[in-house]
């Protein structure tokens, strides 16, 4: 062989060898999280490790109550965040409970319904963090749950869905009016019933989806609410001319930030918990899936909020792990 042909052929190679390279680091990029750090870890839970807390906002603190402790069981202590101090409240007055719900409402915040683990609860109490004293109010009216969501539009509150330890699941919903204390059923058009599901609100709009309904299947449908109707909104199985993905997801963790809610961790349509963050846009009805995940200890029924503008998850679950850590979330992609 001729020295033209030997440099045509080693050129060759080169070129070939080059673009295995290449098209094998392409192919590293798509399976590896390489995007800018978002999560980072926050100050610890200051008590026991716990899953299946409730919890609320008040202005710029969030508060965590009550939930499951391994060798203790339901407990009823709780703690108040503001993003660099965690401060004990004065505890829960009623059965120890977990899985229960959690609002606030003019300066107050709520908690009710829930589990002792032997026993399906419906009572309700707010607490005064001016005072710091809880004050039992109207019991929640439908049957007593657990698992269930709540959130606040205006001046009312609504909880709904849920289940119970025989494994019934719900689809009503319940408007609860502070002014009158009081408790009022609305009509809703959910086609499952359905527990452990995620529940957000953004502007004058609460979003109500995921969720588990006793079957292999999760449901799919998904809904905005103004405090007047529901509006059926694109489902979160959805593979059209113009999206493809699957945000279904149970037992996850939500906060908003802007006008974008996102659902953190949970269970989803495989077998296991995941670690990944769903970013739900209401200007265009869709899903996205780009953000960092979790970067460690991914859990279920773990307590998610935002405050000043970042998001957080704190306590929940994996199998034998039990959480305290906190973990902060900015948004940079």
């Amino acid at each position: 062989m001729n020295k033209k042909n030997w440099l045509l052929l080693i050129l060759a190679c080169t070129i070939a060898f080059t673009s295995f390279n290449s098209c094998k680091k392409d192919n590293d990029e798509d399976t590896t999280d390489t995007g800018p750090t978002e999560w980072v870890r926050s100050i610890v839970f200051k008590n026991d490790p716990r899953n299946g807390a409730a919890s609320f906002t008040i202005g710029n603190e969030a508060y965590v109550v009550g939930g499951f402790v391994r060798n203790e069981g339901v407990v009823n202590d709780g703690s108040s965040f503001n993003g660099s101090t965690w401060t004990d409240i004065t505890d829960f007055p009623g059965e120890a409970r977990q899985m229960a719900v959690g609002f606030s409402i003019n300066g107050k915040g709520y908690v009710g319904t829930g589990s002792t683990g032997t026993e399906d609860l419906d009572d309700f109490y707010s607490y005064d963090p001016a005072t710091k004293v809880w004050t039992a109010i109207a019991p929640f009216p439908g049957k007593a749950r657990y698992g269930a969501v709540a959130f606040t539009l205006g001046n009312y509150a609504y909880v709904g869905l849920g289940s119970t330890r025989t494994d019934a699941k719900f689809s009503d919903f319940y408007r609860y009016d502070p002014a009158t204390n009081s408790w009022s059923e609305i009509p809703v058009p959910f086609k499952y019933k359905k527990a452990f599901a995620f529940a957000f609100v953004i502007g004058d709009r609460a979003y109500v989806g995921g969720g588990y309904a006793n079957s292999s299947t999760l449901p799919e449908d998904f809904y905005a609410f103004d405090g007047t109707n529901w509006t059926p909104l694109a489902d979160l199985n959805r593979n059209d001319d113009t999206y493809t993905y699957d945000a279904r997801k149970y037992n996850a963790s939500a906060f908003v930030i802007g006008n974008a809610g996102y659902v953190v961790s949970g269970r989803g349509t495989g077998s296991g918990i995941t670690a990944t963050v769903w970013k739900y846009e209401p200007a265009s009805d869709s899903w996205t899936d780009k953000h960092q995940s979790l970067p460690a200890d991914a859990r279920e029924k773990a307590v998610g909020f935002a405050l000043n503008g970042k998001g957080y998850i704190t306590t929940g679950l994996n199998g034998a792990f039990i959480f305290d850590n906190t973990w902060e979330f900015t948004q940079v992609r």
